[in-house]
């Protein structure tokens, strides 16, 4: 009885050779490829991070304007007139809340019902300043304040032209027609700056009607 046998044959040199020739072209090519990657995803580093830090800080403003509209005792956000920490006396977007939560750093036992008003300083950020209704002598105490971002070198006041169907901002909020009061806005326009680094946002003002709640 005969075996079938079957032959084998190696590579040869030359076909070694062309092997290894084509595994070190392909391994350079994807190690070029990784490394490329990887110094154009280090070097975006500081944008995304800027990036993240606009989107919570425009998510932190909007949730705690949302809190300050709807609910028990809400009242919603007003423009209107404040005195600064330097005496001057500037138009300010300004809200109640009966929790300042982790907005306010209290210097000793925290306290409810706090006046909060919004402002923004090129050299210092997004700026919170507040003072609860039931501070002792809270005319004379220095009223606290809060950095919601150091990267805020603004704040516009986005209006609706119902007239000529479009949006305008105005660096300034406008007042109604006698000038006795400020007109709401529709949105809140932040520019954020950090170096050469640049975005803008808009956050849609809540509004408080009968009935309103979360």
């Amino acid at each position: 009885m005969m075996r079938n046998s079957k032959s084998y044959r190696g590579f040869t040199l030359i076909e070694t050779l062309v092997s290894l020739a084509l595994l070190g072209i392909l391994l350079v090519t994807l190690n070029t490829f990784l490394f490329s990657m990887s110094e154009l995803w280090g070097g975006r580093r500081d944008q995304r991070l800027f990036d993240q830090h606009v989107r919570a800080a425009t998510r932190q403003l909007s949730e705690t304007l949302a809190a300050a509209t709807f609910g028990i005792g809400a009242k919603g956000c007003v423009i209107k007139d404040v005195h600064g920490s330097d005496g001057a006396v500037t138009p300010r977007l300004t809200f109640l809340l009966a929790d300042a939560g982790r907005l306010a750093d209290w210097p000793e036992a925290p306290l409810p019902d706090v006046d909060f008003s919004l402002f923004a300083q090129p050299d210092r950020g997004l700026i919170l300043q507040w003072q609860s209704r039931l501070e002792i002598e809270r005319d004379a105490n220095s009223q606290h304040e809060t950095v919601l971002s150091p990267f805020v070198t603004s704040i516009a006041y986005e209006y609706f032209d119902a007239d000529l169907k479009h949006w305008k901002i105005e660096e300034e909020p406008m007042r109604d027609t006698g000038g006795a009061t400020y007109l709401q806005p529709a949105r809140l326009h932040l520019r954020f700056a950090r170096g050469a680094l640049k975005s803008e946002t808009s956050i849609d003002l809540p509004i408080r009607r009968a009935g309103a709640s979360r």
